[in-house]
């Protein structure tokens, strides 16, 4: 008898710790996620530059329409925007992202509406002997309960719903990537009819002809061929190439300094004018090894 009631107050006790901390956990990042809420509101209109720079930072047919600097002005901002200005502004694959982040929240959005309606109630009522969180959960309904049919019907409701929206966003996408790959505004560009090819052979980027005349298969042909080839040697013979510069403008100005100087003191003192001796350099980087260099 003394277990039944001390293993039942520690249930009771392990209970309200679960929920104090679940209450504890909830308050802290409703918390957390309004103070980032509000600083982003103040922030949002002091620093264009990083908050909206297509506004200004862009040629005029480019430019996006500034949002007002009121706090709460970009919510309205974001359900007024059309889909055309997204796509016309960042491209297709920016916009199919933010639709995909846009179908996912209305799919959680709804089943976070309906779970809380239908399932959470059937959960509470179940009668299992749950306390705590447990008590939200399905655990709480017995096993040979009719309720349980609740969840069954829940459950494949939400996947046809869910395949359903699926597979209608996939529709949308297959139109509007037929539509942008002829649309003129995107088929006109270089990258519209630019394909990379990886991983050719040595024979045949030893010459763009060869290539050439490899993609004639292509109707219309190719226009051009250009091999990305490895660039490290001359990579490296330009770094030296820009040392030798930057070290023969440096003795150059040394030495223009110094014949001002020289001709100063000559024209100070009525002397003849001495040139002064022409900077020297050597050619190796070990010092004092090599020939000198004028």
């Amino acid at each position: 008898m003394a277990d039944n009631t001390s293993s039942s107050s520690s249930e009771g006790k392990d209970a309200d710790n679960s929920v104090s901390t679940f209450v504890s956990s909830l308050v802290f990042n409703l918390v957390v996620a309004l103070a980032i809420f509000v600083a982003f509101c103040i922030l949002r209109p002091l620093f264009k530059r990083v908050y909206a720079p297509r506004t200004y930072a862009v040629s005029k047919e480019k430019r996006s329409s500034a949002v007002s600097n009121k706090p709460l002005a970009w919510l309205l901002a974001i359900f007024k925007v059309r889909d055309e200005e997204i796509i016309a502004r960042v491209g297709l694959d920016t916009y199919m992202f933010l639709r995909f982040m846009r179908t996912m929240f209305i799919i959680f959005f709804v089943l976070s509406i309906l779970s809380l309606v239908t399932i959470l109630p059937v959960n509470i009522t179940g009668g299992g002997g749950q306390t705590g969180l447990n008590k939200l959960t399905m655990g709480n309904v017995p096993p040979q309960s009719t309720k349980l049919w609740v969840h069954i019907v829940f459950f494949n409701v939400f996947v046809i719903w869910v395949m359903r929206a699926i597979f209608g966003e996939l529709n949308v996408y297959t139109r509007l990537r037929i539509w942008w790959l002829t649309n003129p505004n995107h088929s006109s560009k270089v990258g519209a009819s630019t394909v990379l090819v990886s991983t050719l052979p040595a024979a045949l980027t030893s010459s763009d002809s060869k290539l050439s005349s490899m993609f004639d298969m292509f109707p219309g042909g190719v226009r051009q061929v250009i091999v990305n080839r490895n660039c490290t040697k001359l990579e490296k013979v330009v770094e030296e190439r820009n040392a030798f510069v930057g070290k023969l403008e440096k003795a150059l100005t040394t030495y223009a300094v110094k014949c001002e100087q020289a001709h100063a003191k000559s024209v100070k003192k009525s002397t003849a004018y001495v040139a002064p001796k022409h900077p020297m350099t050597r050619a190796s980087k070990i010092p004092f090894k090599g020939s000198k260099l004028d």
